[in-house]
């Protein structure tokens, strides 16, 4: 698994490093690390959309939380996810809607607190803990 460098972190960056078909498209980052925010297009074409559902597309809630836990290994160099808490999902993420995802880390602990919503709602957010390193 790449590390990727969040000094020099910007969507053109994410969008050519991670699989278009299981990634939505990047458009903003801002922040600093440990606290970082995405603006992101849930593209109707990813492969998460197949199959569920066949009436209306809806993105699973395992994936908002995969892409999530992924980020932050990758950027805070946390590693041995162990648990989720307080995970709650308030509205579905259709395709081709723009979404922020808001990922706050803390070292110490090794909590992650992230955070799916736009201007009008919030979609989902928790709480993934990692194993802290001794």
């Amino acid at each position: 698994m790449q590390i990727l460098n969040s000094e020099r972190l910007t969507p053109k960056r994410l969008n050519k490093e991670l699989d278009s078909t299981l990634w939505p498209t990047f458009e903003r980052v801002s922040g600093e690390v440990p606290s970082l925010q995405f603006e992101l297009l849930i593209n109707k074409s990813l492969n998460y959309f197949e199959g569920h559902f066949p009436e209306q597309a809806v993105l699973p809630g395992v994936v908002q939380i995969h892409w999530a836990g992924e980020l932050a290994t990758r950027l805070f160099c946390c590693s041995g996810f162990g648990q989720l808490k307080s995970v709650k999902f308030n509205s579905v993420i259709l395709p081709e809607t723009t979404v922020n995802l808001s990922l706050d880390y803390n070292h110490q602990n090794g909590k992650l607190k992230f955070n799916y919503f736009d201007t009008e709602q919030p979609f989902s957010s928790g709480i993934m803990l990692f194993e802290v390193a001794q």
